[in-house]
């Protein structure tokens, strides 16, 4: 962990300006030789943000996207090696990419996904990007999660499992905290992967238990197409207390966009929403599972 960066090569700045030095013999020589794995003079290395902030919230995580660009008159296949501080991790340690130099011009681009693992302690951490003699430092602040305060949602930011999850999806759409559904074709919400296969579930899991009070179920639906349309229709929600599941309220011929279930104090370590049927008859779609303390 680094608290201050003194010398931290700014990401996003072109590699001509970060890179060390003048280009080593051996990338000459790579330039000589097209196609060689190693990234030749001008191989431009980049990485954006210029910074990141992200706590352990297993449900934001953040990323970084790693850019390279061939700037010289032959193409070159190029590696970019990425680290980061203990025990900040990163979805991939190496970006490998053919590079045409017809078109200069057209960077190919990686997303890596940077996760912040729980007990991280705050502070500023280091993620590099290297390629060849350029070394692009991106500094990470990694943040406290703060205290829940009244009326926090309790599942935000928290781990997410469920049946199955569409390709065009992912589970931690439903506990992001954006319920808009003009954010839908965003990824903003959970839409299970099985046509016309039910039930469905999503499960929303905390590491140490909670004490909960109320949950409220969003279901898709738009001002054309609305929930009674394409929203959840049959639905159970319960909650994990001591290993066992229990029902804290059941759905039938649902035709709203937010369901809310209030039941008495209740401390538990999980939230399910089973889905036995959709007024589509197609998919599970759920845009946000929230969870709150009770009044």
């Amino acid at each position: 962990m680094k608290k201050i960066l003194t010398t931290t090569v700014v990401a996003g700045i072109a590699a001509a300006t970060v890179a060390t030095g003048a280009p080593s013999d051996e990338a000459r020589a790579v330039t000589a030789r097209p196609l060689a794995k190693v990234p030749g003079p001008g191989v431009v290395l980049s990485a954006t943000p210029r910074s990141l902030t992200a706590d352990e919230l297993p449900c934001r995580p953040t990323t970084l996207a790693v850019s390279m660009a061939n700037t010289g008159k032959e193409p070159v296949f190029a590696d970019a090696t990425l680290s980061s501080d203990a025990p900040i991790a990163l979805t991939d340690n190496i970006f490998s990419t053919y590079l045409p130099a017809t078109d200069p011009d057209q960077a190919v681009t990686r997303s890596v996904g940077v996760r912040v693992p729980p007990g991280t302690a705050p502070g500023t951490y280091d993620l590099t990007v290297a390629s060849g003699r350029q070394r692009v430092v991106v500094p990470l602040t990694v943040e406290a999660v703060p205290e829940p305060g009244p009326g926090t949602d309790l599942a935000f930011g928290q781990l997410v499992i469920a049946s199955s999850t569409h390709g065009n999806f992912r589970t931690c759409g439903a506990v992001d905290g954006d319920s808009d559904y003009r954010n839908w074709s965003a990824g903003n919400g959970w839409n299970d992967a099985d046509k016309g296969a039910f039930p469905d579930w999503l499960a929303v899991t905390w590491p140490e238990p909670v004490e909960l009070g109320r949950i409220e179920v969003v279901t898709y639906g738009t001002p054309a197409r609305p929930a009674a349309l394409q929203g959840i229709k049959d639905f159970d929600v319960q909650v994990r207390s001591g290993g066992d599941w229990l029902g804290v309220g059941s759905y039938r011929g649902n035709t709203l966009e937010r369901v809310v279930a209030t039941f008495d104090p209740v401390t538990a370590d999980a939230v399910r929403v089973v889905v036995h049927a959709s007024n589509s008859g197609d998919y599970s779609r759920i845009l946000e599972v929230e969870a709150f303390a009770p009044r």
